[in-house]
């Protein structure tokens, strides 16, 4: 028992440092199998060793291609119960131009890969860095909502936070150290302003998947805006403009 609640401790230190460090899952998932079968002291030797070339693999962390944009062809996933009229519907991985404004090319499937949600590296106020499966959507309230969900070392999904995005915040400085990592000068960062959390820091793996979250949020944004500003016009029509003219006695 001894031995067991070491190794457990060990591979939770362990894990928890790599993430802080930006190692790939992989290499966690290695480290978590390792612990699992832990029966010796020597097993624990093993198990720091093999901790160690994890962290250490988190220099040679690789940027990830967004292989699965081009298979994606479900229909916006966001909150139950939310229809499809503020978007309209979606056929073929495009969306239909209900909105005023034509989306430009890419910007529907843009729009169906940040809902999905994709795992992005995230800094808190204190600097510490965390994976989080980040997603983006529109509510049926016509907000910006951005989701934020903590994956642990098991598998299972916890601590799903939703915030109100007010703002996205493009060029954000670097964070320190991260160009010392292998394919540090490729990697990007934004913020996006909510309404609770304040400012919430994303790093990203390449300037393309940063331009894919920064103009497809700002695009949702926009559609937004659009969509209650319309709402706002046609409640005041309704409640005050929609009349017409009353016979005078």
């Amino acid at each position: 028992m001894a031995v067991a609640s070491a190794a457990t401790l060990v591979a939770a230190q362990c894990v928890e440092a790599a993430e802080a460090m930006g190692a790939e899952r992989d290499h966690l998932a290695s480290v978590v199998s390792s612990a699992v079968n832990v029966r010796s002291h020597d097993d624990i030797l093993t198990l720091t060793a093999g901790a160690a070339t994890a962290l250490r693999g988190a220099a040679t962390l690789k940027a990830r291609a967004l292989k699965e944009v081009l298979n994606i062809a479900a229909v916006l996933p966001s909150e139950k119960g939310i229809s499809n009229g503020l978007y309209g519907k979606v056929n073929n991985g495009h969306l239909n131009r209900n909105y005023s404004g034509e989306l430009p090319p890419g910007a529907a499937c843009n729009h169906e890969l940040l809902a999905k949600g994709t795992e992005l590296l995230k800094r808190t106020r204190k600097g510490d860095l965390h994976w989080k499966v980040v997603s983006v959507y529109m509510n049926r309230t016509g907000q910006v909502i951005l989701k934020m969900t903590s994956k642990h070392v098991a598998g299972t999904f916890t601590k799903k936070k939703k915030n109100v995005v007010l703002e996205v915040c493009k060029d954000m400085a670097a964070w320190p150290g991260r160009h010392m990592l292998e394919g540090g000068e490729q990697r990007r960062y934004f913020g996006l302003k909510t309404e609770t959390r304040g400012l919430v820091e994303f790093e990203c793996r390449s300037q393309r998947e940063h331009d894919m979250w920064t103009r497809g949020v700002s695009r949702l944004l926009s559609i937004a805006a659009e969509t209650n500003r319309k709402r706002q016009c046609s409640t005041t029509w309704n409640h005050g403009g929609g009349s017409g003219g009353k016979s005078l006695n």
